[in-house]
């Protein structure tokens, strides 16, 4: 009989854990499908395995569309093959890639993002996916570009000002 309750308390314990373990699974997920922020996860041939409903809002596609496709179709050309190559020098060496993308919508809009990748590991640290983690800066980069034209400008009139007064 003591043996029995031994491994009742024990089956027990392992239940309680894989329900706790199950509950912070759910959570993790539900984190990841309101995150705020843009959510790519790729295996390691490149492929898309994942997108959160944030990447489906901002980029037009669906998740069928993304799935099992290579980032590079939301590529506008801004970024040269060197460093989309120096990017996964970065994440295959174990690291995490920090910059910017300017990208194609569905609808052919262009939009920026800012982003970190970083590699996913198991638990003997082998590499098994990557995650891209990106925020969309497009409103930003616009007014920065506003901001800089005028500043051009005001220069420009100073100058001519400045001409004008000799």
């Amino acid at each position: 009989l003591g043996r029995h309750v031994v491994h009742l308390l024990e089956l027990r314990r392992v239940l309680t854990q894989r329900e706790r373990d199950e509950q912070h699974t759910r959570q993790l997920a539900r984190a990841v499908e309101q995150c705020p922020a843009s959510i790519v996860i790729v295996n390691p041939a490149g492929n898309i395995d994942y997108v959160n409903p944030k990447f489906v809002a901002l980029t037009g596609y669906s998740v069928e569309e993304a799935i099992g496709r290579n980032p590079r179709f939301l590529q506008s050309g801004n970024k040269t093959r060197e460093e989309y190559a120096q990017l996964w020098r970065t994440i295959k060496g174990g690291d995490t890639w920090h910059g910017t993308f300017c990208n194609k919508k569905k609808n052919g809009d262009i939009f920026w993002e800012q982003a970190s990748i970083s590699p996913i590991t198991d638990h003997n640290g082998r590499t098994t996916h990557y995650v891209a983690v990106k925020e969309d800066i497009t409103e930003r980069r616009q007014v920065e570009a506003r901001l800089q034209a005028v500043l051009t400008l005001k220069r420009a009139i100073l100058e001519h000002a400045g001409h004008a007064i000799i």
